[in-house]
C-alpha cells in the first residue's frame, strides 16, 4: 500500500520497517550525529526494535518514529519511556535540512510526547511526569560536531517548554569502542505546572533508568560517569531548572540588542565613547575613549589567529546605547577587555546574559577557546564571581596601556564557558601560553618572555597548577 501523504510510522521489527530504519539511519540520524561517540550503531537500533517486539521492555518502551511526507522521509525521532520515574526521554529529533521551517520539528515533538503519554497510561499512570531531552551543550562541544547551530536549537527547545537540568551530565560510553561524552546536557519539560527545581532523587532515578533501558548499561551504579553524577546529586535536595534561552543569553523579560561596531564612522561610536568614559574614568586601566572604533585596530575584526569584538548594547533595537562589551577571542582562550552597563540596563540582572552572549560569540569564532580571562578592579570582582568566574591567586599587574604608564595591580579571573560545577584546573603551561597570547594580541608585546611583568607572573606559579583564591 502506498504511504499516506503525510504519515508518522512507529517502527517495529518487520522487514519493511527495518528497511525504513536503514533509510532513517543513513539519511537523517548519522548525518545529525557526526561525533561517533554520540551515535548508536544501526545494529543496536535493530536489536532494540527486536527486543521491543519480544516484550523485553516490559512497562518501559522504545520508539523510532519517522515522518513520511509524499513518500520521502522528512523527519524522525528516537525516544524512551521509563516506567520507574514515569518519565519520557527524547534521545534524538531531527528534520531533514530541506524540510525545515515548516513546523515539522514541533510536530515530531508533539508526536513523541503523545506516544510517551500513551506509554504512561499503559503502564498504569494517569499522567506522564515529565519529558527529558538529551542535546548538545553549545558551550561544550563547539560548532563543528553539530548538524545545526546549537545555540539556535536551545532557543527553539526553550520555546517548546524545556529547561536545563543544572547538574553535570555526562553520557557514559555507548560501547567499548566509544568514549564518554562530556558535551551534552539534559533538559526537562514537566507535564504538570512548572516549578523552579526538580528533586535531586528524581533526577538520579531518571538518569539511572535512562542508562539502564536506553543505553543498555545493566548496572549503572558500576559506571564511573553515573557514580560521579550520583555523588553530585546525593549532596543536594534539588536540581535547579535553568531556562535554555537564558542559558545562551536571551530572556524575553530582560531583552537587549547587540550592535557590532565594524567601521570608524559608525553612528553609535559617540554614545559608546561617552558611556565608556563615564564607566572607566581611571586612565591607568582604560584606553583613551577616542581609541574605541578608531581605525581597523579598534573596530571588530577577524585576523588569522584571533578576533576582536566591540559591541554597543541597547535595551531594545530602537533604544539608546546603554552598554558596551569589548573582547578578544584567541587560539584556545578568550579575553575580556571592557564590559559596562549603564541605565537602563544596569542593575537589571542582564550582566549574566551579556556574558553568555560574549561566550557564544567566542565559540562561534571557532578558534578553540573553551574559557576566558578578565582583569578587573575590586568593585567588579563580586559580580564576576557570581557569574561563575574564579580568581587566580597571583599578583597580577596590567601591562601599561601607554608608553611610560603605570602597571596597576588588578584581579585576574577565569571562567570556563557555560556552566561549570567545579573550580577550573589551570595547568601552568597552558596558563602561561594564554598570557603570552594576551600580551601579544591585546598589549602588543611580541615576546612576553622578555617582559618583566610576565616574568614576575610566571615566577609566582611554582607548581603544575595555578592556585585559585
Amino acid at each position: 500500500m502506498a504511504p499516506a501523504e503525510s504519515e508518522v510510522r512507529d517502527l517495529g521489527a518487520g522487514a519493511a520497517d527495518l528497511e525504513l530504519l536503514l533509510a532513517f539511519y543513513d539519511d537523517l540520524y548519522a548525518a545529525a550525529f557526526p561525533d561517533p561517540d554520540e551515535r548508536e550503531s544501526l545494529a543496536n537500533m535493530k536489536r532494540y526494535l527486536q527486543l521491543k517486539a519480544s516484550g523485553w521492555y516490559g512497562s518501559n518502551n522504545y520508539h523510532v518514529r519517522v515522518l513520511m511526507d509524499d513518500g520521502r522521509m522528512a523527519a524522525g525521532s528516537v525516544s524512551d519511556y521509563l516506567a520507574g520515574p514515569n518519565t519520557g526521554v527524547i534521545e534524538f529529533l531531527v528534520v531533514a535540512p530541506d524540510a525545515r521551517r515548516r513546523g515539522l520539528g514541533r510536530r515530531m515533538l508533539d508526536d513523541a510526547e503523545a506516544a510517551l503519554e500513551a506509554d504512561a497510561r499503559a503502564a498504569g499512570s494517569s499522567d506522564l511526569r515529565a519529558v527529558v531531552a538529551e542535546m548538545n551543550d553549545p558551550f561544550r562541544g563547539g560548532l563543528g560536531s553539530d548538524s545545526m547551530d546549537p545555540f539556535s536549537r536551545l532557543r527553539i527547545w526553550s520555546d517548546w517548554g524545556f529547561q536545563k537540568l543544572d547538574f553535570p551530565y555526562v553520557q557514559p560510553a555507548l560501547s567499548a569502542e566509544q568514549r564518554p561524552v562530556t558535551s551534552l546536557l539534559l533538559a526537562w519539560k514537566p507535564v504538570a505546572p512548572a516549578s523552579p527545581a526538580v528533586p535531586a532523587a528524581t533526577v538520579k532515578q531518571v538518569v539511572h533508568e535512562y542508562l539502564r533501558w536506553a543505553m543498555r548499561i545493566e548496572h549503572p551504579e558500576r559506571s564511573a560517569e553515573f557514580g560521579a553524577m550520583a555523588r553530585h546529586l546525593d549532596e543536594r535536595d534539588e536540581v535547579a531548572l535553568l531556562p535554555l534561552d537564558r542559558y545562551v543569553g536571551h530572556d524575553a523579560a530582560r531583552p537587549f540588542a547587540v550592535h557590532e561596531i565594524m567601521a570608524a564612522d559608525d553612528g553609535d561610536l559617540p554614545a559608546l565613547r561617552t558611556l565608556y568614559r563615564a564607566c572607566f574614568p581611571d586612565r591607568a586601566t582604560a584606553v583613551e575613549d577616542s581609541a574605541l572604533g578608531a581605525g581597523p585596530a579598534r573596530v571588530s575584526r577577524r585576523d588569522a589567529d584571533h578576533a576582536y569584538h566591540l559591541w554597543a548594547l541597547r535595551p531594545s533595537a530602537d533604544g539608546p546605547v546603554a552598554g558596551l562589551a569589548s573582547f578578544f577571542t584567541l587560539a584556545d582562550v578568550g579575553f575580556g577587555g571592557y564590559v559596562a552597563l549603564g541605565p537602563p540596563l544596569r542593575g537589571t540582572g542582564r550582566l549574566p546574559l551579556v556574558l553568555a552572549r560574549v561566550e557564544a560569540q567566542m565559540v562561534r569564532d571557532d578558534l578553540g577557546a573553551t574559557g576566558w580571562y578578565v582583569e578587573c578592579g575590586d568593585d567588579a570582582v563580586p559580580p564576576f564571581r557570581r557569574a561563575g568566574f574564579h580568581e587566580l591567586a597571583v599578583t597580577y599587574r596590567q601591562p601599561p596601556l601607554r608608553p611610560g604608564g603605570p602597571a596597576p595591580v588588578l584581579h585576574l579571573l577565569y571562567k570556563s564557558f557555560g556552566r561549570a560545577y567545579e573550580a577550573p584546573m589551570l595547568g601552568r603551561e597552558r596558563f602561561l601560553g594564554a598570557m603570552q597570547q594576551i600580551y601579544r594580541v591585546v598589549y602588543s608585546i611580541e615576546r612576553a618572555e622578555g617582559n618583566e611583568l610576565y616574568r614576575e607572573l610566571a615566577r609566582q606559579v611554582t607548581g603544575p597548577v595555578v592556585p585559585l583564591r
